[in-house]
């Protein structure tokens, strides 16, 4: 069973459904129309393709994209922008009918165009292109994503409600967002349901097929908030995502209240005293929520984050969140204790600004750049005000680390002799970080009363009853049956300057949690005995141990201030230091599936990319002159509110920053950076920033946008992270079975096409009667004909008594008698569509009526079983088994995988083959598809002997004696071909004209499935 698995393992699958290039050819724009948008511009364009489609993504030229039409108004830039794209609406993948004009924005550089793409009146989801008109009326750019050639029905199959009644089931069964703890979903429910038409791969950059999609939104306004897209003929989902945007992706399972919201109440409402009664987090709340505002306002102009004055509503000490953390939910945003500095405030209202202007989809690249885009405000915002900084001016050096990032420790004891040398430890996650100097301290083992709180009187689980001997000094507890939380409070409250945890014998140490501000390190058994029983006082030095140069700053490090993550959880300045990419090559860019496809670590491309270019720097062999925090600030802005659409990846967002530079470049209308001093509260006190006039910014310069193309080279924007490999699960580059020389006689085949006769099942569940047997079915992935279907459904309550789905179906072949003659083989063809790692399939074996017994992984000689069950995933866990699905994707292209039968049994052997299917306790994807099922061997090709005969008038008979040899053979003469002539198969002859005489030929023959091509040269006296 899946105990406890309630997200992480469904956001496996389902983070990110759209990945694989499977279902359609990206299609080139027409060269002509090309051509013609190339002559009308009056400067050169630079085209640039959408990877999702083939089609342009974006074009730009230094002049003017059609400069026979003027445009010096808001209304006029929106005439000429549609004029525009009524011409070249299908370069970017669009028909011009299918265009709507939703909005025109005003921005220093003049004025942006907005088109939604529909089809048949049904919005295209992500569809949208944007037209730039720069106050000299000139159209500068286009860009954007439209799916192309849609060709399709847009009535739904499956009704709006039957679609919102699945994806309500699908998320309450188990939201993607949310870590190995109980998911809390009250509440529940469908906000909103939107039919439209849904491109597989745009978030991904890759090719996909368009259908039409039920876009349904399910949210408890609180702990959920989730996008599930439905197919809307089939009621597939095809792809997931939490909109729930988070300010780290550690989660620790800890909670700080109830659930109950009996007696949740408003406890500050603009106006009131300030800080008042408030507590230091919710001051801190209230303080950036109002910081934010202004920042926007005073300088971007943006009226709250709807850009509509909306109510910035927090939520402090938010129960449902695993903690530590915080979130923007679609509503508000929510805080666990401790995790309200002024940065992570920010981040989770940048999410929110980000909803309202990009939209970026949480998943992927645009998932990767919407989180960077909250660290990069977080910080810009933390590096202005007048809160919670110490060395946020101090410039970073390339390639440092900081000296508070929290890395491994060394442990010293120091003296007495007789125990003195270096022992292992490992860092808490909360408390300072130990420097590199290190600090040096007597350690005092902390002695309690054995108690209910715990049985030991070493385990700090009661008051110290020797604080007095603690009091400034280190002090030594064992682990035990108390939390470390209530360990390391004991040893705080007793006055220890650090606290040491001994784990118990046999047991690995590791990072503990806890709220603190002393030192924590944990160390192993032995070490702690050495401690206690030491012949004299017993002093060490903790310290550091990297020997790598690092700064004495904190500038760039996203949430230090927090006390509750115990240190920063990521580095702008040099991400690697915290185990995310700092460019698109790097060994840890994230590839896999979990974490929506890996938001927080891969936004560490972005956030360097800004780094860079606000402080400047050199990497990765290129040196990145810095433009200062306001223009840089400027730019991601520019770029966040008229470029980028919800399917933007790395590669569109360099393009932004290149055409949002040449768009500010030269204007005096921008404006620095500004919060203001205060806004007076009626009721008393003045909360951070303000209105205010923000300053006139230097015009940005060409200087500038060359620091923005370094900086995209630098950090590799616009390369695919080929490392990770994305593909289909089984290679489709199927071999063939007898190799050259020999002919493949096949002896058992079963297509299904009679349903599953012939065949017999079995089943194991851990709740009787809650499993799924074999059916047979077709049409899946392309394959109409009649097949064998496992259903791994969306269904399930991991862990109940009556819910719980844990089961194993098996589906067994008749007996097949193992042939005599070369290479025996069993093949088949399936497709794969399965929770990754909880549900999949493997084939099971037995020889002459044997125990079923897994095929050995060295029989398989194409398309093994390519993954490990998780041990907890039910009756096939630990086996190997093909599980998941194409690339993370959420499709299965089929495969065929091929057996070696000699590696498994003799020729006249008896032997059944099992398809097993297992399942854990909940939730599920769709299933496996087996079909063709077939058993073969070689045999050696005949060499055929070839003459010719004049048997009547004019006529010439080539004989090819062979193995009944069919197929064809062409006949030369001095060179000349004479022609090409198919095999009578029941002779194996060919009869062609000839003049009388006698000829020399050369006759060539094909070759078939049991005959080898020969050449031969025959004469022959024509009659």
């Amino acid at each position: 069973m899946k105990l406890g698995k309630q997200g992480i393992s469904l956001a496996l699958v389902t983070a990110s459904l759209v990945i694989a290039p499977v279902a359609a050819v990206a299609a080139e724009s027409d060269p002509s129309v090309i051509d013609q948008l190339k002559a009308d511009a009056d400067k050169t364009v630079t085209l640039k393709k959408e990877g999702a489609t083939g089609r342009i993504g974006h074009a730009s030229t230094k002049g003017d994209l059609m400069p026979d039409v003027a445009a010096d108004s808001k209304s006029k830039a929106a005439a000429k922008a549609r004029k525009y794209l009524d011409k070249y609406a299908s370069v970017f993948g669009a028909e011009a009918g299918q265009l709507d004009q939703t909005k025109v924005s005003s921005s220093p550089a003049g004025w942006t165009v907005e088109f939604e793409q529909t089809y048949k009146d049904v919005p295209v989801f992500g569809g949208v292109l944007k037209a730039h008109v720069d106050k000299a009326g000139d159209l500068t750019s286009v860009n954007g994503f439209a799916a192309p050639g849609l060709d399709l029905s847009t009535t739904p199959k499956w009704s709006q409600e039957k679609a919102s009644a699945k994806a309500l089931e699908l998320v309450r069964s188990k939201p993607t967002a949310h870590s190995e703890t109980k998911a809390d979903t009250t509440g529940v429910e469908v906000v909103k349901a939107d039919l439209n038409v849904y491109r597989m791969g745009a978030a991904q950059g890759v090719s996909g097929k368009s259908l039409l999609a039920w876009v349904i939104e399910v949210s408890n306004k609180s702990t959920v908030r989730e996008t599930v897209v439905i197919d809307a003929a089939t009621g597939k989902p095809v792809n997931r995502y939490s909109m729930l945007h988070t300010a780290t992706d550690r989660e620790l399972i800890e909670k700080h209240n109830t659930p109950d919201t009996g007696d949740d109440a408003t406890v500050w409402v603009e106006n009131d005293a300030f800080p008042g009664d408030l507590d230091q987090d919710q001051a801190n709340e209230v303080a950036t929520t109002g910081e934010s505002y202004w920042l926007y306002k005073n300088t971007f102009g943006r009226d709250s984050y709807d850009g509509a004055g909306s109510k910035m509503v927090t939520v402090n000490n938010d129960p449902a969140i695993d903690c530590p953390n915080a979130n923007w939910n679609g509503a508000t945003t929510n805080y666990c204790s401790g995790v309200t500095s002024d940065d992570v405030v920010a981040h989770e209202w940048g999410h929110a600004y980000t909803e309202y202007t990009s939209g970026l989809i949480y998943q992927w690249q645009p998932g990767a750049l919407n989180e960077a885009y909250s660290d990069m405000w977080g910080n810009t915002l933390d590096f202005i005000n007048a809160r919670e900084n110490t060395t946020d001016d101090v410039a970073r050096t390339d390639g440092h680390c900081s000296a508070e990032t929290r890395g491994d420790i060394s442990l010293t004891i120091n003296s007495p002799a007789d125990v003195a040398g270096d022992c292992p430890a490992a860092a808490a996650s909360f408390g300072p970080v130990f420097p590199t100097a290190g600090v040096t301290s007597d350690i005092v083992v902390g002695t309690d009363a054995a108690d209910e709180a715990g049985p030991s009187t070493t385990d700090g689980c009661s008051p110290l009853e020797n604080a007095a001997a603690v009091d400034g000094k280190f002090v030594l507890v064992d682990r035990g049956t108390c939390p470390f939380t209530q360990k390391v409070e004991n040893a705080e409250n007793a006055g220890a300057l650090g606290v040491v945890i001994a784990f118990l014998e046999g047991q690995a140490i590791g990072s503990i949690a806890g709220v603190s501000d002393i030192y924590g390190a944990t160390t192993d058994y032995a070490t702690g005995q050495k401690i206690k029983n030491a012949s004299g006082a017993v002093n060490i030095t903790i310290k550091d141990a990297s020997t790598d140069a690092k700064d004495e700053s904190v500038r760039w490090l996203m949430g230090e201030d927090s006390t509750a993550f115990g240190g920063a959880i990521r580095d702008m300045w040099n991400p690697t230091c915290y185990g995310d990419p700092g460019k698109v090559s790097d060994a840890e860019y994230h590839c896999t599936t979990d974490d929506s496809g890996g938001v927080h670590s891969n936004s560490g491309v972005i956030n360097h990319h800004y780094a860079l270019l606000v402080d400047g720097g050199s990497y990765n062999d290129v040196d990145v002159a810095g433009i200062g925090l306001d223009k840089a600030a400027n730019l991601i802005w520019h770029a966040q509110s008229n470029y980028l659409t919800p399917t933007s990846g790395f590669p569109e967002y360099a393009q932004a920053m290149v055409s949002s530079c040449a768009d500010l470049t030269g204007l005096t209308t921008l404006k620095k950076l500004t919060l203001g001093t205060s806004t007076p509260q009626t009721g008393g006190g003045e909360t951070p920033g303000g209105e205010a006039e923000a300053p006139a910014l230097e015009p940005i310069t060409a200087a500038d946008c060359a620091s923005v193309a370094a900086a995209n080279t630098a950090t590799e924007l616009t390369e695919e992270p080929v490392q990770c490999n994305f593909g289909p699960m089984l290679d489709p580059n199927t071999p063939a079975l007898c190799g050259e020389g020999t002919n493949e006689v096949t002896t058992y085949t079963e297509d299904f096409e009679d349903g599953l006769a012939g065949w017999t099942q079995d089943a194991e569940s851990l709740v009787p009667g809650n499993d799924y047997p074999w059916e047979a079915g077709s049409d899946v992935e392309g394959n109409e004909t009649g097949l064998a279907w496992g259903p791994d459904p969306v269904e399930g309550q991991c862990g109940d008594a009556n819910g719980d789905i844990t089961s194993r179906n098996g589906l067994i072949s008749p007996k097949i008698t193992v042939p005599a003659g070369l290479s025996p083989r069993f093949t088949f063809d399936h497709s794969v569509r399965t929770e990754a790692s909880w549900d999949g399939g493997n084939v099971k074996v037995s020889v002459n009526g044997g125990e079923f017994t897994l095929v050995d992984q060295a029989a398989y000689l194409f398309n093994a079983p390519g993954a490990t069950m998780d041990p907890d995933s039910g009756y096939l866990g630990g086996e190997p088994a093909w599980t998941g699905t194409d690339g993370g994707a959420f499709t299965g292209q089929w495969g065929t995988t091929i057996v070696d039968l000699d590696a498994i049994a003799d020729a006249g052997d008896e032997v059944q083959f099992r398809f097993d299917l297992g399942r854990d306790g909940c939730n599920g994807v769709e299933g496996w598809a087996v079909d063709n099922v077939s058993v073969s061997f070689c045999t050696e090709k005949a060499v055929p002997e070839i003459s010719a005969a004049s048997l009547k008038k004019g006529k010439v008979t080539v004989t090819v004696d062979g193995d009944r040899a069919s197929g064809e053979i062409v006949v030369s003469e001095k060179g000349h071909r004479v022609g090409r002539f198919h095999l009578n198969k029941n002779k194996e002859q060919a009869t062609f004209r000839s003049s009388p005489g006698k000829h020399t030929f050369t006759v060539s023959y094909s070759g078939d499935r049991k005959n080898e091509p020969v050449t031969e040269t025959v004469t022959v006296k024509v009659k």
